[in-house]
Protein backbone atom coordinates (compact mmCIF):
# COMPACT_ATOMS: atom_id res chain seq x y z
CA UNK A 1 0.00 0.00 0.00
CA UNK A 2 2.53 2.83 -0.96
CA UNK A 3 -0.24 4.58 -3.09
CA UNK A 4 -1.56 8.18 -2.03
CA UNK A 5 -4.80 7.44 0.55
CA UNK A 6 -7.46 10.19 1.60
CA UNK A 7 -6.40 12.03 4.71
CA UNK A 8 -9.82 10.79 6.67
CA UNK A 9 -7.91 7.54 6.46
CA UNK A 10 -4.41 8.50 8.06
CA UNK A 11 -2.97 6.16 11.36
CA UNK A 12 -3.36 8.49 13.89
CA UNK A 13 -2.09 6.44 16.65
CA UNK A 14 -4.21 6.07 19.93
CA UNK A 15 -6.19 8.25 21.90
CA UNK A 16 -4.23 9.89 24.33
CA UNK A 17 -2.17 13.35 25.02
CA UNK A 18 0.36 12.07 27.74
CA UNK A 19 2.59 9.25 26.68
CA UNK A 20 2.58 7.85 30.55
CA UNK A 21 -1.50 7.02 29.69
CA UNK A 22 -1.94 3.53 29.31
CA UNK A 23 -4.45 4.45 26.25
CA UNK A 24 -1.40 6.09 24.25
CA UNK A 25 -0.21 4.49 21.36
CA UNK A 26 3.10 5.91 19.33
CA UNK A 27 1.75 7.62 16.23
CA UNK A 28 3.18 6.29 12.69
CA UNK A 29 5.50 8.67 10.84
CA UNK A 30 3.79 8.91 7.39
CA UNK A 31 4.13 11.17 4.43
CA UNK A 32 1.68 13.74 4.08
CA UNK A 33 0.68 15.76 0.71
CA UNK A 34 -0.31 19.85 1.26
CA UNK A 35 -1.70 20.95 -1.92
CA UNK A 36 0.42 23.96 -1.89
CA UNK A 37 3.40 25.69 0.21
CA UNK A 38 7.20 25.28 -1.05
CA UNK A 39 7.55 21.76 0.75
CA UNK A 40 4.28 20.02 -0.82
CA UNK A 41 5.09 16.39 0.34
CA UNK A 42 6.66 16.44 4.39
CA UNK A 43 6.97 13.75 6.99
CA UNK A 44 4.50 14.12 9.99
CA UNK A 45 3.12 12.29 12.83
CA UNK A 46 -0.76 12.99 14.77
CA UNK A 47 -0.28 14.62 18.19
CA UNK A 48 -3.00 14.04 20.53
CA UNK A 49 -2.47 16.96 22.45
CA UNK A 50 -2.94 19.38 19.68
CA UNK A 51 -6.08 17.58 18.58
CA UNK A 52 -9.56 19.06 19.21
CA UNK A 53 -10.08 18.07 22.29
CA UNK A 54 -7.08 18.28 23.63
CA UNK A 55 -4.88 20.74 25.39
CA UNK A 56 -2.56 22.46 22.96
CA UNK A 57 -5.96 22.09 20.86
CA UNK A 58 -5.33 25.78 17.96
CA UNK A 59 -8.45 25.08 15.61
CA UNK A 60 -6.56 23.56 13.10
CA UNK A 61 -5.10 19.50 12.98
CA UNK A 62 -2.49 18.00 14.86
CA UNK A 63 -0.16 16.95 12.23
CA UNK A 64 3.68 17.49 13.95
CA UNK A 65 6.30 17.95 11.96
CA UNK A 66 9.03 15.92 13.70
CA UNK A 67 12.15 17.49 13.09
CA UNK A 68 10.77 21.00 14.74
CA UNK A 69 7.84 19.50 16.41
CA UNK A 70 5.89 22.42 15.28
CA UNK A 71 1.99 21.85 13.81
CA UNK A 72 2.20 21.50 10.22
CA UNK A 73 -0.81 23.79 9.66
CA UNK A 74 1.11 26.52 10.96
CA UNK A 75 3.14 26.57 8.03
CA UNK A 76 1.38 24.96 5.84
CA UNK A 77 -2.29 24.67 4.39
CA UNK A 78 -4.52 21.27 5.50
CA UNK A 79 -3.24 17.72 4.18
CA UNK A 80 -5.38 16.55 2.06
CA UNK A 81 -3.89 12.68 1.29
CA UNK A 82 -1.25 10.64 2.98
CA UNK A 83 0.94 7.15 2.69
CA UNK A 84 3.12 5.21 4.39
CA UNK A 85 7.15 6.23 3.83
CA UNK A 86 8.31 3.53 1.74
CA UNK A 87 10.73 1.35 2.78
CA UNK A 88 14.73 2.21 2.55
CA UNK A 89 16.55 0.78 -0.57
CA UNK A 90 18.40 -2.16 -0.40
CA UNK A 91 22.07 -2.69 -1.14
Amino acid sequence: MNEWQPIETAPKGGGAERVDDPNWVQPPLILLYFPSGTYQVIACYWDWYYAEGGNGYRGCSAWVEPTSGELAAMNYDEPTHWMPIPSAPSK
